[in-house]
């Protein structure tokens, strides 16, 4: 997929290319998994950023609260990722932040990926803690985030699956 990216295939074109198509025959009674990222930055320029990296990677949605009342009110939603950035928390409030990360890390069915800076221990500390998914000393960009992200999706859809097989035991 990252060699797809660097040819020049548009983010459009990528995403067709991953969606999940419908056995034939089951009358369009199976939908795709709906899988949808939030992401808790101050940076308007990592949202954006992250926005299309999502996009790119073959999630279905991703959220960009720029707000404190934004996040309060994804709170009340499921997200399968959540991306936390420590070093520029929304609003500034990083006790904010950190509240609403520990929320969504209680969740069986969401991943955690935690930005913190690249000189504090702490924050990699409290995520390992926390069990994040992914730590990121410092936030990375292009094909390595992609990958990442692509990565995150692959696990959230075996979970998924695995909690549709065990409720159906």
């Amino acid at each position: 997929m990252m060699m797809m990216v660097a040819l020049g295939i548009t983010a459009e074109e990528l995403s067709n290319s991953v969606k999940t198509r419908e056995p034939e025959g089951w009358g369009g009674r199976l939908a795709g998994p709906q899988l949808s990222c939030l992401v808790m930055s101050g940076d308007a320029g990592l949202r954006q950023r992250l926005g299309a990296v999502t996009e790119l990677s073959g999630w279905s949605g991703c959220e960009t609260p720029a707000s404190s009342e934004g996040l309060r009110q994804a709170v009340d939603r499921e997200f399968q990722l959540v991306v936390v950035d420590l070093a520029n928390p929304v609003a500034g409030n990083s006790a904010e932040a950190i509240a609403v990360a520990e929320e969504f890390a209680s969740r069986p069915s969401t991943l955690l990926l935690v930005c913190g800076r690249e000189d504090r221990l702490e924050d990699e500390l409290w995520a390992r803690q926390l069990g994040a998914f992914v730590y990121l000393p410092g936030v990375s960009t292009g094909d390595s985030l992609v990958s990442l992200f692509t990565e995150a999706r692959k696990v959230s859809e075996q979970r998924g699956v695995n909690r549709l097989v065990k409720a159906a035991i």
